[in-house]
């Protein structure tokens, strides 16, 4: 029977001489960090990223200051678990038909307005705070309204990266965005947490509409985006 012979050393592959199959202690912390070229190059997609960051941090703690806010005035998780079903169901009805819309109008014209009636809506649930209006019907009711202005916000926002940044760089700032996202997760329940022990509600949602002034500058300051190829008319046949 042929094959190695006992005692025979073993085989072991040789490495490509370029390092692809060895991990360099020099060059593998650059790999594990993000790239951040662009927000170097580009001062137009850095202003948006910035201000994106800012204020979804800001969003994560009016989430949590709402959450916290409908426990207190029910002591009830099924009441709570209906601000998430508020915010749910506008974004499965009106998601495809906000897409639609972002294909038949300026991009940029459609996050600035959607952005300022979302500053709007934390700007409510601030008053409402202060005000110690404690009507729970009026914390649904602004969930929902947020919830179906995101709905035409986020599908146009998403549009920006490929306008903002050459094509070598548009992996890069995927990462950068989708950085944002678990930051802002991260971070922005913990502050709140930290704001709340410290001020109350009242400073989460007031934080949070201070935070809109540097993702409305952002945008404010994007060049035009105007749709691309043969306008749609907005709609559910266009979906």
């Amino acid at each position: 029977m042929s094959g190695p012979t006992a005692g025979a050393a073993p085989i072991i592959p040789s490495c490509d001489r370029k390092g692809t199959d060895t991990l360099d202690p020099v060059t593998l912390p650059r790999r594990l960090l993000v790239d951040a070229s662009p927000l170097r190059r580009s001062l137009a997609f850095r202003r948006y990223w910035i201000g994106s960051v800012l204020s979804a941090v800001g969003t994560q703690m009016t989430l949590f200051a709402v959450t916290y806010q409908v426990f207190t005035l029910t002591n009830s998780s099924l009441a709570v678990g209906g601000i998430g079903l508020c915010a749910a169901v506008p974004a499965i009805a009106f998601g495809m038909l906000g897409g639609s819309i972002g294909d038949a109008a300026d991009r940029r014209k459609i996050v600035l307005y959607s952005s300022l009636a979302l500053a709007a809506v934390s700007a409510l649930f601030a008053v409402q705070s202060l005000l110690e209006l404690r009507q729970l019907w009026l914390l649904y009711v602004l969930a929902v309204v947020e919830a179906l202005i995101v709905s035409v916000n986020v599908p146009a926002r998403r549009t920006f990266t490929p306008r903002l940044l050459p094509a070598e760089l548009l992996p890069a700032g995927a990462a950068l965005n989708l950085m944002t996202m678990h930051l802002s997760n991260t971070v922005g329940p913990l502050l709140a947490g930290l704001v709340a022990a410290a001020g109350g509600l009242n400073a989460c949602y007031v934080i949070d509409v201070i935070s809109f002034g540097a993702a409305l500058y952002g945008v404010f300051r994007l060049p035009p985006m105007p749709p691309e190829g043969t306008l749609a008319k907005p709609g559910y046949l266009a979906v």
